[in-house]
């Protein structure tokens, strides 16, 4: 009689332990007969679905660690940056909602702080600087409809919440306006949205934003910190020098400013800084200007208004009135560059041409000893 478990024992070389087809897959009682083939062909099978099965594990395990790096590194990044990095940053509190909307986190650097999908209006509201010097700070103000104006300062909150879901007893935000102190080299932006006017422009600090008593009440709030040109001399001005302040732009036809275009806010910094840091004794001349094309009346009514518009906004931002001894305009009498013939280049050419006569400039009447 045939002895199978010698057979096992002969064949047992041949195969892993795991795959050993005799001792684990067969039951050598009921086994009639098996070809050594018949074995190889099955560890080829079985070779051939191992292979199939590992190249279909490989790209989901390499997508999966390149995610995982990815994210570590965007974290490590953003740990970083914004841990070194200057910032602005806010929080808003809604109508009708929860003290923990405080425990969410701070928005900054041009986020979007509040959600204007909800119909619910800022009802209280603080904002903060980081990684800026001990000695910086920065103001705010909100005017709360039928409260009036709040101040506060450096993370504080400017509004009592009513903390009460009833539309009757909604106080939200109708205007608020912020200003950096004793941070030089920088200066802010923000913009505000309302449920009627939407979103305003972007405005240079100390610029209200919003209406008092329009009954359009604040929903959504972006601010950012600019960085000033650290090119503008303020220390050594000297009598007779004259500094001009391209890209302040204005609305056409127009005095106000044009905070549309971010050169606005951020040469108005640069004015700001020019004459708020120079010395005590210094005083200046703030001169208007405008290109030539169109009436030369108006041109020089404009120029004469956009001067004082500049003067009112310094003294807005606290410069001493004292160091502005005069405002004037000049129209298009003193271009910075000559303006070719219409017609005689492109209009494209030719506008950003006239581009550089709209312009105010800064004479030291009285300088710096």
């Amino acid at each position: 009689m045939l002895d199978l478990s010698s057979i096992s024992a002969n064949f047992a070389p041949f195969f892993p332990p795991h795959q050993h087809i005799f001792s684990n897959y067969f039951d050598f009682n009921q086994l009639h007969f098996f070809t050594f083939q018949d074995t190889l062909v099955a560890k080829t099978t079985d070779s051939k679905k191992r292979r199939r099965r590992g190249a279909a594990l490989t790209f989901p395990l390499m997508l999966t660690a390149f995610l995982v790096i990815g994210t570590v590194f965007g974290a490590a990044y953003l740990v970083f940056w914004r841990d070194t990095e200057p910032h602005v940053k806010y929080k808003s509190f809604f109508a009708g909602a929860e003290q923990s909307v405080w425990d969410n986190d701070w928005c900054m650097d041009s986020d979007t702080c509040g959600a204007f999908t909800t119909g619910k209006p800022i009802e209280s509201f603080k904002m903060a600087l980081e990684n800026l010097p001990a000695a910086a700070s920065i103001g705010y103000a909100g005017y709360l409809a039928n409260e009036g104006w709040k101040e506060a300062k450096d993370g504080a909150e400017i509004i009592a919440r009513t903390n009460h879901p009833a539309a009757d007893s909604v106080q939200g935000l109708e205007a608020l306006r912020a200003t950096l102190l004793n941070a030089p080299g920088y200066a802010l932006e923000y913009r505000a949205h309302f449920p009627k006017a939407g979103w305003t422009e972007w405005l240079g600090e100390g610029i209200q934003v919003g209406e008092p008593k329009s009954g359009d009440m604040m929903d959504a709030f972006q601010a950012r910190l600019i960085v000033a040109d650290s090119t503008v001399a303020v220390f050594d001005a000297k009598t007779g020098a004259y500094v001009d302040f391209s890209d302040i732009y204005f609305k056409v036809g127009s005095e106000g400013f044009n905070f549309e275009l971010p050169e606005t806010s951020r040469n108005l910094a640069r004015v700001y800084k020019f004459v708020n840091e120079s010395c005590d004794s210094l005083q200046v001349a703030i001169e208007g200007h405008s290109s030539s094309e169109g009436d030369a009346k108006v041109n020089q009514t404009l120029s004469e208004q956009r001067a004082g518009k500049v003067k009112d906004w310094l003294v807005r931002k606290g410069v001493n009135p004292a160091k502005i001894s005069v405002t004037r305009g000049f129209g298009s009498s003193k271009p910075k560059v000559q303006e070719p013939a219409a017609g005689s280049v492109s209009p494209t050419e030719l506008e950003k041409i006239r581009k550089q006569n709209r312009r105010i400039g800064i004479m030291i009447e009285k300088g710096c000893q």
